[in-house]
């Protein structure tokens, strides 16, 4: 009797277990379609060059594979930089090496980006060692945003993608960081975009996100390039399926349905009151040299 007690027992519990996971999932679900058409505003995608800067080799395709593919359609330049090597992600895996995983991964990156219309002399590796960006020295991290400093002032780009400052994942928060710092020791004024990977998973208003985490959401609409964007995805399968027949897939169990959807979503705060201070220095432009001309007609 104890037994079957027991295993009733046991049996609830992991009922209990799944129904608040499946709880869970819905509420996520909710709150990302109540960000995409009421919490975030409409964003065209312009004709800017861009550089992505990504954590990881799969961020850039998850987060800006759509506005990626859409702007090379276009003929607008984009460069992606990959900030660490991605060799944690199969840590203590028994019969694949750390070098061996990195190789993956690069290849997987090249093969994304090359379906996305990025040729491989606008991609550049940093090797930072995957999952400890924030053990780095200071000695460490000034390299590193000197090297980013470098590739932007070279490329000279008008928009900034990276992941979100917020992003629960310590490589993504620090990669927010260097960025921001390159950004300035660079000199340039650009356009800065976020986009989330984690935060949208790991969280949900009311418990352990803010409303100000999602200040400045604008959604981009990718459409057009939506299939080109999965079958991208789809390029790393070492992270969404299982790399060998004793392992388990790295990526949770309905984490990409929303990078599968016909839209990305991006936060930049400062984006409206940047637009409004241009709109105005152009409107003072155009009264400046309509009044000019009016001067010499007279």
């Amino acid at each position: 009797m104890k037994k079957i007690l027991n295993r009733l027992k046991v049996g609830l519990g992991n009922k209990w277990w799944l129904f608040n996971y499946k709880l869970r999932e819905l509420k996520l679900q909710a709150q990302f379609y109540w960000l995409l058409y009421r919490g975030s505003q409409p964003l065209d995608v312009n004709q800017k060059s861009m550089i992505v800067f990504s954590p990881h080799q799969d961020d850039e395709t998850f987060g800006c594979g759509g506005v990626i593919a859409l702007k090379r359609e276009r003929g607008i330049q984009v460069k992606v930089v990959f900030v660490t090597d991605g060799g944690g992600s199969h840590h203590g895996h028994p019969r694949i090496t750390r070098s061996e995983i990195v190789e993956i991964r690069r290849q997987e990156a090249l093969s994304s980006l090359k379906n996305l219309g990025v040729e491989p002399q606008d991609i550049h590796f940093l090797d930072k060692r995957d999952g400890a960006l924030h053990r780095m020295t200071e000695a460490e991290k000034q390299q590193t945003i000197e090297e980013m400093a470098e590739l932007l002032s070279n490329f000279q780009p008008q928009e900034v993608y990276v992941t979100h400052k917020q992003d629960r994942s310590k490589d993504h928060e620090i990669s927010y960081e260097l960025v921001n710092a390159a950004i300035a020791k660079s000199g340039l004024t650009v356009d800065l975009w976020q986009y989330a990977i984690w935060l949208l998973w790991d969280c949900l208003l009311f418990s352990n996100l803010k409303f100000e985490d999602l200040a400045g959401a604008y959604r981009v609409s990718i459409h057009k390039v939506q299939s080109k964007k999965k079958q991208s995805i789809e390029t790393y399968r070492s992270q969404y399926l299982p790399i060998d027949a004793q392992t388990s897939a790295l990526l949770p169990h309905g984490f990409l349905w929303r990078f599968f959807l016909p839209y990305e979503v991006f936060f930049n705060p400062e984006y409206l009151s940047k637009e409004e201070g241009r709109g105005k220095k152009e409107a003072v432009q155009s009264n400046v040299d309509s009044n000019s001309t009016a001067i010499f007609d007279n």
